[in-house]
């Protein structure tokens, strides 16, 4: 049936207005949202959206939107072309859904430090906490090494000059010889689907309790059991599995178990690494070389149900989607789900002050959407 309602809900905006993303079987042709904190607030924020719109067909990140100016009641009508409304299908296959890959960007020059700068002219979608994938460009080799085709949160933006790999916390234990960095970028705009992940490691401390760093955000909780891959040029090999006789030796490293989690990039485990090698990362001088990798594959019970508060596997404070808690954190799942990114918010069509998007204002707003169907699906 013509707009049919397939799904309907809330949400409150936490301690900041970041992405919402809202799972709708099926997908949607239509979807409404409505601030209902904003829509009777005056004067609480220029350009304050309270009401948005949007019809399969439009482009991602589009969006109608009513908004009160700041101080004013009367209310006015816009549209955005970024910060809107995101089809979100991680599979890759609904036509205008946000891409698993964004286009390739070129970059001029990236340098040799721990939190790596990355020139570009265009950083266009990429924001505090963006995924971005580099690669090289024809012979150039520079870029081919310690960085190439590894995912990277970037940890600060500054617009169409550069951005900063990694936020301070998971800094790479050492420079890594870049010199050029001329090639390109991606946006990454989706995990694998499978629940936990692989990650790969930028540094783990020497420690009674050795912390280890994630390029990308784990999403780990305490008392899952890990295993390192670490190659001989990163050194601290001996959290490696110890393999003796075609077992694993009683006192061997051949499991670890995550004690606390610092950070979405750090946590803690119970394996004492002071004496330990030091590690470093790969650099340009030890190339080819595979990269430092940390697999979750099971559960230590007695570490869960001690820290039963932090059971929840979380990523920026958002839990994964279909992700097991508990004692079953650590269970394989498949977080995938066909649904709508709702946005930030962005520069209107007429309006010269950026409009706050769908995801809302401010913290503790209360938002409401609907959903539905179309005869036609809206194209």
């Amino acid at each position: 049936m013509d707009g049919t309602i397939i799904g309907q809900g809330s949400f409150t905006v936490g301690a900041s207005v970041v992405n919402q993303y809202i799972p709708i079987p099926s997908g949607a042709d239509w979807m409404r949202v409505v601030n209902y904190t904003q829509a009777g607030t005056i004067g609480g924020a220029a350009a304050a959206g309270n009401e948005f719109y949007w019809q399969r067909g439009m482009a991602p990140g589009a969006s109608f939107v009513k908004y009160y100016t700041d101080g004013s009641a009367v209310l006015n009508g816009d549209t955005i072309a970024a910060g809107g409304f995101t089809l979100y299908d991680p599979s890759g296959q609904t036509p205008g859904a946000l891409p698993l890959e964004g286009t390739s960007i070129v970059t001029t020059a990236i340098t040799n430090v721990v939190r790596p700068v990355v020139s570009t002219a265009n950083t266009a979608g990429v924001s505090v906490g963006s995924i971005v994938r580099l690669a090289k460009v024809g012979t150039d080799t520079e870029i081919a090494g310690p960085v190439l085709g590894i995912d990277f949160s970037v940890g600060a933006v500054t617009a169409n000059t550069s951005f900063t790999l990694l936020p301070a916390s998971a800094a790479l234990a050492n420079a890594v010889g870049l010199t050029t960095g001329t090639g390109h970028y991606r946006l990454v705009n989706y995990n694998p689907l499978f629940y936990p992940r692989t990650r790969t490691i930028t540094n783990i401390t020497q420690a009674v309790n050795g912390q280890v760093s994630t390029s990308i955000p784990h999403g780990l909780t305490p008392g899952q059991e890990i295993r390192f891959n670490i190659p001989a040029e990163s050194g601290m090999t001996q959290l490696n599995p110890q393999i003796l006789n075609n077992y694993y030796p009683l006192g061997s490293s051949a499991a670890a178990i995550v004690q606390t989690v610092v950070d979405d990039w750090n946590f803690t485990i119970n394996i004492n690494t002071a004496s330990y090698t030091a590690f470093s990362f790969p650099t340009v001088a030890q190339q080819p070389s595979s990269f430092p990798e940390v697999t979750p594959f099971g559960e230590d019970t007695a570490t869960a149900l001690a820290s039963s508060g932090n059971q929840v596997p979380m990523i920026g404070g958002v839990p994964i989607y279909n992700a097991n808690s508990g004692i079953l954190a650590d269970s394989l799942v498949n977080t995938g789900f066909l649904g709508m990114i709702l946005g930030t918010g962005g520069l209107g069509t007429i309006s010269a002050t950026a409009i706050t998007g769908p995801a809302g204002t401010a913290a503790a707003d209360v938002v409401y959407w609907v959903a539905g169907k179309s005869t036609y699906g809206g194209q």
